[in-house]
């Protein structure tokens, strides 16, 4: 593990880790783990329950809390940080960093669009654009897309997507889908991993303009039998460096109700305001 930080050295590598949970911004090189096309009498099969798939999950619910951990495994960096999530599809989310007695040390909310950070180490208070935020990691802002908590959370919404290939599993997984978005600036096509028996989603691949892979994102944890079971993990990989990131979620609630008032903090009047727009 990495040995002990100081307060800004550890509030910084707690925002690249909330970073990467909000945008996904690393490049990598995927493998294609498909083989051939599947037979011409099995697409219309695999195309129905593909859209049955998606109807399934517009009909859970919009709003997730859980307690997680992230964990993030790369060179010269292995660390984890426990919280607690707040999700609410399609973009608003809440982060909140606790120490070991359950103290709050950072939090981070975003509606997709703007972001509120507050810092209790440092008493810093951070508002401003995603957009902004991004730019100063260095991280791709055709890649912050409207569409994170589906991929966080391993929920279909491709409405208007058009199917482009299915091919098998070289595993023997299942068949992937490669899916074409024409209207869409940060993501190109994105190939689905399903296993059609059970109507489990168990991978998506993002793909930007360029052809580039930004992340292979892999769903674990998810009952067969039940339509609306939620993942237990999340793991990120294809990024740099054979780095990965991977999200537990513990004592997932499902049926809380969230409006935008949920993704505002309360700042302590005595912490310094930095504004980054």
């Amino acid at each position: 593990m990495t040995p002990n930080k100081t307060p800004r050295a550890q509030a910084s590598s707690t925002l690249r880790l909330v970073l990467i949970l909000l945008a996904l911004f690393l490049h990598g090189c995927a493998g294609t783990p498909w083989t051939s096309p599947v037979a011409e009498n099995e697409t219309t099969l695999i195309t129905q329950t593909f859209m049955e798939m998606q109807d399934r999950d517009a009909s859970c619910s919009c709003c997730l809390d859980a307690k997680t951990t992230l964990s993030w495994d790369g060179p010269g960096e292995d660390r984890s940080v426990a919280g607690f999530l707040q999700l609410m599809l399609p973009t608003s989310l809440k982060f909140v960093v606790l120490n070991p007695l359950g103290q709050p040390l950072y939090a981070l909310v975003s509606d997709g669009r703007e972001f509120q950070s507050i810092n209790t180490t440092l008493k810093q208070h951070m508002i401003g654009r995603i957009s902004s935020l991004a730019a100063r990691y260095q991280i791709p802002a055709s890649l912050l897309s409207e569409n994170w908590g589906y991929w966080l959370t391993g929920r279909l919404q491709e409405k208007s997507a058009i199917i482009e290939t299915i091919r098998r599993d070289g595993s023997g997984r299942g068949v992937w889908i490669t899916m074409q978005y024409p209207r869409e600036a940060a993501l190109a096509k994105s190939h689905f991993l399903i296993r059609p028996e059970t109507r489990q989603l168990l991978a998506r691949i993002l793909v930007d303009h360029q052809g580039d892979t930004i992340a292979t994102l892999s769903y674990e944890g998810r009952s067969e039998h039940e339509n609306c079971s939620p993942v237990t993990r999340t793991t990120i990989t294809d990024l740099p460096y054979r780095s990965k990131l991977t999200i537990d979620f513990g004592e997932i609630l499902t049926d809380r109700s969230f409006s935008a008032a949920n993704f505002r903090l309360k700042v302590p009047v005595n912490y310094d305001v930095q504004i980054d727009r």
